[in-house]
Formats: C-alpha cells, sequence, structure tokens
C-alpha cells in the first residue's frame, strides 16, 4: 500500500514537472514583432531613435537601416540619422534561443529636404583681370542646382554660372555685384552680396598704408604697414616732421629722437604705373623726459609709456572714433557709464613729487564728469588728486584737486573753466611744489598754493573718465577724450604749450 502512495506521489511530481517545463518554453517563444520610432518624418541630417517592443524575451536584436547611418544595428534601441531626402524602409530580427521572428516595415521613414540658406565666399576680395577666381558654394540645406550671377556695378554684361563652385574670369574692371540662387526640389533662397569682388588691371595701384600704433614716445619705434592695392613691385617713404626719414622697404620701421607730428607719404609702382598717397600729421611723437604712461587711444586703450602699466575696462569699456584730425579710430569715446583704469604703480603714485597731467578733451554733456582721479577710493581725506568738470555750473565748471588726510587744496574755475562747448580742447593740470595750476588750450587759466605738501596717493590706481568710490563708481566723463599723457615732473609753461601744438 505504502509503495503504492509512493508511486502515485512520483507519477504527480513528473506530471507537474513536465507541465512547469512546457509552460517556461511557452513563455520563451517570442510571439510578435513589434517596433516604433520616436519620429516618422525628418529632414535630411536629423535622426530617429529606434524602439523594440516585441511580445516575447528577446535576448538579440539585429535591424536594418537602408539609407540610414550607421546602415545596421544590434541595440535594442538605436539612434540612426538620414542625410539624403527619401523614402526607407527599416528591418528588424530579434531572437532568444527558442524562436526568431522578422518584421519590416516598407516606407516607413520620410526624410524631406532642408530649408536652403544661400550664402558663398572667395579667397579674398580684390583680383586682377584674367585671373582666375573661385567662388565657393557655402549654402546650407543641401542644394542641387546652382544660378550664379556677376554683374559689374558701374554697367557691363553680367556673367552667369550654373556649378556648384564656378571660376570665373572678368575682363571688366571694377566692383561686382554677385548673386547666388541655391535650390533643392523643395526650397529657393538668394543670397546678394554689392561690391563682393575688386576687378583691378594688372597696372592699376592704389596707394595706401596703416600704422599698428602711430604713436610713441621721443626714443620709441613705430612701424608702417603698406596696405596698397595691385600689384605693387616697390615702394618709396617718406616721413616728415621735426626730422625726416625715407625708406624702400615694404614695411618699414623708423626711430624717432624728436617729438612732433610728422606727415607720411608713400609712393607705390610697377612697370606700368605709380600711385602715391599722403597723410598729414599721422604720427605723434611726444617728449620722453619724465613721462610716466602715455595713452593716445589709437584703437586700443593700452600704455604705450615706458612703464607699459596694465590698463583695465571699467564698464564695457570705451570704443574708438576718428580723432581731431581725422585719422579713423585714433580717439576714445567715452559713453557716460565706462572708463579706463590704470594699475596701481610707482609710476603713478605721485606722493609729494611733482607731476602733470595732459589730454584732449570734446564733451558738450552738462553733468558732473571726472576726467581723471589718483587714489581715492576711500572718499574724502583720502590721499587723491583728480580733474573734475562741471563740479557746479557756476563757480566749479572745472576742478582740480590735491588732498590728504589733513586737508585739500583746489583750483577753483567758473567761466575759464568751460571746455562742454563740444569742441576739443587741450586740458593740463600740474603740480610744481605747493603751487598747483590748470591750462586750458596751452594757457594758464587758474592755480592755487597749497599751505603744505600733501601726499596725493593711496597705492591705488589710476583712474581716466570716471571716480572711483569705495563701493560704486560715479562721475563717469561723457564725450572723447585722446593722447593722455602723465609725467613725473612739473612741465613748464612753455613745455605745456608745446605740448599743446603737438
Amino acid at each position: 500500500m505504502k509503495n503504492s502512495r509512493y508511486l502515485l506521489f512520483c507519477f504527480a511530481a513528473l506530471l507537474f514537472a513536465a507541465c512547469k517545463k512546457d509552460e517556461d518554453r511557452s513563455d520563451s517563444v517570442i510571439r510578435e514583432v513589434v517596433f516604433e520610432s520616436d519620429k516618422q518624418e525628418i529632414s535630411a541630417g536629423d535622426s530617429i531613435v529606434f524602439k523594440d517592443f516585441s511580445d516575447g524575451y528577446v535576448t538579440h536584436w539585429k535591424w536594418n537601416f537602408p539609407g540610414g547611418k550607421p546602415e545596421s544595428s544590434s541595440m535594442s534601441a538605436p539612434k540612426v540619422i538620414y542625410t539624403a531626402p527619401g523614402t526607407y524602409e527599416v528591418t528588424l530580427e530579434v531572437r532568444n534561443a527558442h524562436s526568431e521572428k522578422t518584421l519590416t516595415r516598407k516606407a516607413y521613414i520620410t526624410v524631406d529636404y532642408n530649408r536652403v540658406r544661400a550664402d558663398f565666399k572667395t579667397a579674398a576680395a580684390v583680383y586682377f583681370t584674367g585671373e582666375n577666381v573661385t567662388f565657393r558654394d557655402t549654402s546650407a540645406g543641401k542644394p542641387q542646382t546652382w544660378a550664379w550671377e556677376f554683374t559689374p556695378v558701374k554697367g557691363g554684361a553680367t556673367l552667369r554660372s550654373t556649378v556648384q563652385h564656378p571660376v570665373m574670369k572678368f575682363t571688366d574692371t571694377g566692383y561686382y555685384r554677385v548673386s547666388l540662387t541655391a535650390s533643392n526640389p523643395q526650397f529657393t533662397d538668394q543670397a546678394v552680396k554689392e561690391n563682393f569682388v575688386r576687378i583691378l588691371d594688372p597696372s592699376s595701384i592704389s596707394a595706401a598704408f596703416t600704422a599698428a600704433q602711430p604713436a610713441t614716445y621721443a626714443g620709441g619705434k613705430i612701424k608702417l604697414k603698406d596696405a596698397s592695392v595691385g600689384n605693387v613691385t616697390g615702394w618709396d617713404w617718406k616721413v616728415e616732421g621735426a626730422e625726416t626719414f625715407a625708406s624702400a622697404d615694404q614695411d618699414p620701421e623708423f626711430t624717432f629722437t624728436q617729438p612732433g607730428r610728422y606727415k607720411v607719404t608713400l609712393t607705390v609702382r610697377n612697370p606700368f604705373n605709380s600711385n602715391t598717397k599722403t597723410t598729414d600729421k599721422y604720427l605723434l611723437v611726444i617728449p620722453a623726459t619724465g613721462l610716466s604712461a602715455y595713452l593716445p587711444f589709437n584703437n586700443s586703450a593700452a600704455d604705450l609709456g615706458p612703464n607699459t602699466i596694465s590698463v583695465s575696462s571699467v564698464g564695457g569699456g570705451v570704443s574708438f572714433a576718428a580723432d581731431r584730425f581725422g585719422n579713423t579710430a585714433q580717439t576714445a569715446t567715452f559713453s557716460g557709464s565706462a572708463g579706463v583704469m590704470l594699475a596701481d604703480h610707482a609710476a603713478t603714485n605721485f606722493g609729494t613729487g611733482d607731476y602733470t597731467v595732459a589730454m584732449w578733451v570734446k564733451t558738450s554733456a552738462t553733468t558732473r564728469m571726472m576726467l581723471w582721479q589718483e587714489s581715492g577710493r576711500n572718499g574724502s581725506k583720502d590721499n587723491q588728486t583728480w580733474l573734475r568738470l562741471m563740479d557746479n555750473a557756476t563757480d566749479r565748471q572745472m576742478r582740480f584737486c590735491i588732498e590728504d588726510g589733513v586737508g585739500s587744496t583746489f583750483v577753483n574755475l567758473g567761466g575759464t573753466g568751460k571746455v562742454n562747448d563740444g569742441g576739443w580742447h587741450h586740458v593740463v593740470s600740474v603740480r610744481d611744489g605747493l603751487t598747483t595750476a590748470v591750462y586750458i588750450d596751452g594757457v594758464r587759466v587758474g592755480t592755487a598754493t597749497a599751505p603744505a605738501l600733501r601726499s596725493v596717493s593711496n597705492g591705488q590706481d589710476f583712474k581716466i573718465g570716471f571716480q572711483e568710490g569705495a563701493t560704486s563708481n560715479s562721475s563717469y566723463f561723457n564725450g572723447q577724450i585722446d593722447d593722455v599723457i602723465i609725467y613725473g615732473k612739473a612741465l613748464t609753461e612753455a613745455e605745456v604749450q608745446a605740448l599743446h601744438q603737438l
């Protein structure tokens, strides 16, 4: 009886195990292949993420993406990029140890053309007649057709091309208007550039020159750079002022020993032609004796003096415009919320010594404005010196201050200190021992005498165009400032007048 029960139990156990094994095998069969994508319609160059949602236990994936990158994948959720417009199928084969299935979805992905944005470029802006000029299409959106037009601005026959990167030869001289219409089957765009290229006669030349810094101090150097247009084979330079220089180099460098304004003349030539350009008062050389800092503001706020003091911008910095002689980008424009700061330096820590601060100023503003300030961050009774405009509208149209912990000495100027008339004025502040003085346009307009020598520096920065405070800045200058020169000596009246004449 016991044996019969035991046999019955064993049979039941075997039957249960067999049923369980069949149940497990049923779960491992892949019943249906299912996949989806986050997009089915895209523009060329976009990407699509595919995901497997098959019904069943999947251990291996094999995707095929004709026209895609990559073209195949073994990941469960691959990312694919389509670069060419068209309609594409997708195939997914899934499998495990017991089964495998495949699904192909025809015309599943649609890739459209991109919106075209026409553009083009050339290697240079100036060419000669008969020279090969390559225009390179840089359009976005994968255009398939191109329509170019090259039209002389002064009149003449328009040249055309339909290749992507045309190589042209021009016979008419002058500027050309260039247009490109780029298209694909869905989109079209046009780019037009006026005066895009200039075509010259090989024998035609035009003299031009520049200087990275057309200013220095006596003993310094200035390098001139040829910027002439055309096929130049020879250069004749002449620099005239307090001394005269000449050179046949293309980019000559000269060392100046005498202060003054210098005229520059360049004659360029080739076997067929010559041309001359002259710019009067183009170069400036200032006196060097006692020089502490020099900011000519020639397209930068750098100190070109012998100490090359570090300079930083305040409130966004300054911009640059033509100076009083018409030279491009050779004066600083202060917006009324910006300034320039020279780092603390022994050369501008005047202490009880003599000093001179000179600058050219142009403004029509009527607000209180600081032209320059040495130290003074801590306010009243700080060791400081400064020159301010429009302290008030009557007896303080200009105010020159020297101050220490004991007291202050001022040069207060009423009508004689008025410089906010929209014209250029040369403003110079001098301390000579106990005497302080202000000069406007070479004329002494005010003086004061201190009861004792005051130490006017406190280990702080030198400011141009604003007043520094302990927690905020104020009294920003609104207008133009040029040729800021700082000397660690008191200029004489004759020296001030000579500086004004430069």
